[in-house]
């Protein structure tokens, strides 16, 4: 059937299904590293030329964010917008290649396996640099590809290498990519080794302009690596747990691979079907080439990213660069499992479990990570003629949000006075935080005599109707319970009154 179709309709049918799947499963503004981001984005907007700190300084997030917020307005899909077109050129670029270097078919097979990926897909709805990354690394590793099958092409190199510094500009994870390029290097795969150094002139065309821009600016050419590699006390993943399963350094990235609910079952085909087409017998030539030299970039990155466990947390967003090459190969794999083979209910049956699996993950995906700043500026609209006061973390993280719906000076992080309106989030006052002490965060607990106005809480998903109706839900360990159905605490609205009482509820 995909031979009858043109060229561009199994791509534009990939895409559909990816920004429907990215409506549904929308997170938007998270709070926490793309509040970094924006204000890089706001400071070009504000104070051109513009340096930055950590995080701001990623100036391919920061100045297409800029453009958006000029271009579109300040809004919550400017602000996703840059990181959802990176990933969709990802996608284009991934399909292209595909389809170029193998077939249509097999093409249309990896886009599917791209676009119902969670983890791929509730990134592209953040703000972020990780699809950003990907999307630099991957058009590297492209046109690397395209002179390995054509012959070498200075320009094509160059601009191999150019991809890759945009990759370390945007974070300095991509360095790894210099150890995928470095093997290849040493061992004269594919053409004269003197050819692998128009990677690195490209790499060091882009990076050199940087280190001329800040040290022009600050001074210290170096000024991004230093901030970079002190902004953080080093990571304890037993601590800072972004993985399900935490055991030991060298098992825990496998871990995190097999049991991620970003991932599903992902990985359980992707392994068995990438050495089958790595090594198997049978295998189309130019599909097991293509194979082996998507596959070395993947392996190279997760033993990279894995390695670097005192710097990096065990966050599935990581491995996106190892994710993305698991999804080509999977869909690779059953495509040639169905066409070549002659094994369709394998494919078929392999292909309704991801997709089934991966339907799951996004579903059961958290999206609530901001009700209580959401809520409160919906409180704002409700009460447009009044001052509402909360804590100092739920005033910080609500920043974004009331600024671009006007009402930041409708919100103060004052602890509650007589005749106060106060907006209370639990989950920010039950315990200290940085912008406040254990006995700072007294004076923001309600009191007895205050009027409740309003409650307001998380609906639960359909999922999590479905167990309590049926009486599962008190079966399952409350930690998986508490994850399907209160994904945010209630919050409340109070009206402290001219006299309040000084007994703690």
């Amino acid at each position: 059937m995909i031979k009858t179709l043109k060229p561009f309709v199994p791509l534009g049918l990939g895409l559909s299904l990816f920004l429907l799947l990215v409506t549904l499963s929308w997170v938007g503004f998270l709070g926490s590293d793309d509040v970094t981001y924006a204000r890089g984005a706001y400071g070009w907007i504000e104070d051109f030329p513009f340096v930055g700190g950590h995080g701001t300084i990623r100036y391919t997030i920061t100045i297409p964010m800029a453009l958006s917020f000029l271009i579109f307005g300040e809004n919550e899909v400017a602000f996703v917008l840059p990181s959802l077109l990176y990933m969709l050129g990802f996608l284009v670029a991934a399909y292209t290649l595909t389809a170029l270097y193998c077939d249509k078919r097999h093409a249309f097979g990896a886009l599917l396996a791209l676009v119902t990926c969670p983890l791929l897909v509730v990134n592209s709805t953040i703000a972020g640099v990780d699809v950003i990354e990907l999307c630099f690394l991957f058009l590297s590793v492209a046109l690397y590809y395209g002179c390995l099958i054509n012959g070498p092409s200075l320009k094509r190199l160059f601009a191999a290498g150019v991809c890759a510094g945009l990759g370390f500009l945007t974070r300095e994870t991509s360095i790894f990519i210099a150890v995928f390029y470095g093997l290849l290097f040493l061992a004269g795969h594919g053409f004269k080794r003197r050819y692998y150094w128009m990677i690195a002139a490209g790499f060091l065309a882009v990076w050199g302009l940087e280190l001329l821009y800040l040290g022009v600016m600050t001074g210290d050419p170096l000024y991004r690596y230093s901030i970079s590699m002190h902004h953080d006390a080093t990571i304890d993943r037993s601590i800072d747990l972004a993985g399900n399963v935490i055991v030991h350094p060298v098992i825990d990235p496998f871990l995190v691979l097999l049991l991620n609910q970003e991932l599903m079952l992902l990985f359980f085909a992707a392994i068995p079907l990438g050495i089958w087409l790595c090594f198997g017998r049978g295998t189309d030539p130019k599909i097991r080439h293509f194979s082996r030299i998507f596959a070395l970039f993947g392996v190279t990155w997760f033993i990279c990213a894995g390695a670097a466990y005192k710097l990096l947390p065990l966050n599935p967003r990581y491995f996106m660069a190892t994710t993305a090459v698991a999804c080509i190969l999977t869909g690779i794999g059953l495509v040639s499992l169905w066409t070549r083979f002659g094994w369709r209910r394998v494919a078929a049956g392999i292909a309704a479990l991801l997709l089934g699996s991966n339907a799951v993950g996004m579903y059961v995906e958290n999206k609530d990570f901001m009700f209580a700043e959401r809520s409160l500026v919906q409180l704002s609209r409700a009460y447009p003629n009044a001052t509402i006061v909360t804590d100092p973390m739920t005033r910080y993280r609500a920043d974004l949000l009331l600024r671009w719906d006007r009402a930041q000076a409708r919100v103060t992080d004052t602890a509650p006075q007589a005749g106060a309106l106060y907006f209370y989030n639990v989950q920010n006052v039950e315990s200290p935080n940085r912008f406040m002490t254990a006995t700072d965060s007294v004076r923001f607990h309600p009191q007895l005599g205050w009027s409740k106005l309003t409650t307001l809480e998380p609906q639960p998903t359909y999922a999590a109707r479905f167990l309590e109706f049926t009486g599962v839900a008190p079966m399952l360990p409350p930690a998986v319970w508490k994850k399907l159905r209160y994904h945010h605490q209630p919050v409340t609205l109070y009206r402290v009154p001219s006299r309040p009482k000084q007994t703690l509820i």
